[in-house]
């Protein structure tokens, strides 16, 4: 290679090299506040997530791997495209925690609905299997296997509400609405058993 073309060739290296100075300098700028907007997200998502978990599992669970993923961009480097990512997460930890607030304002007024009646619905039932337990002879269209099932009906329902009343105070309505809706849904079966009238409320 001759002297000319040496120099051609370190002219054009030393160009591509000053080129790249910048983008790479661009991308290091962004390390520190692309490291502070992880940081922010992470805050934002923590009680997000601790909301979430319990009334919207799937969002939650979507916003911890956005999370994963733009830690792993910063990892490898990619700082600019974390940091724009970090900053959406924030705006979704606020739409996850807003979804999360919205759904846990249905279940209470679920679960309040709930707690309302099932007591009334269970202690008529008990009231009705203590007077036919103490009768000499039960009603026409009452067979004994029939109130056994009932009586049956009535301690597992018992055991059944006490459980969801427990989940309700313990902060988890989805359990206590599921248990309590199973119970309702038994309630409906025993009053027609025992012959009693079954409430609107209890046929929806």
């Amino acid at each position: 290679m001759t002297t000319d073309r040496w120099r051609a060739s370190l002219i054009c290296l030393g160009a591509a090299l000053l080129l790249s100075v910048p983008i790479l300098a661009g991308c290091a700028s962004d390390k520190g506040p692309a490291e502070a907007a992880i940081k922010a997200a992470e805050e934002a998502l923590s009680a997000a997530v601790a909301e979430g978990s319990k009334y919207v599992p799937d969002q939650a669970k979507s916003l911890q791997a956005a999370l994963a993923a733009t830690k792993e961009k910063f990892a490898k480097g990619d700082y600019t495209a974390a940091l724009a990512d970090a900053k959406g997460l924030t705006d979704k930890a606020k739409e996850v925690a807003s979804a999360a607030s919205a759904k846990k304002a249905e279940l209470t007024k679920e679960w309040e609905g709930l707690s309302a009646g099932m007591p009334k619905v269970l202690n008529a039932i008990k009231g009705r299997v203590d007077i036919l337990s103490k009768s000499k002879k039960l009603p026409a269209n009452l067979t004994a296997e029939k109130f056994a099932s009932a009586k049956s009906g009535l301690d597992e329902m018992t055991q059944q509400w006490t459980a969801a009343t427990e989940s309700a105070n313990g902060g988890n309505l989805m359990d206590a609405i599921t248990k309590g809706t199973a119970v309702k849904a038994k309630a409906a079966d025993v009053l027609t058993a025992l012959g009693m009238p079954v409430p609107e409320a209890l046929k929806s």
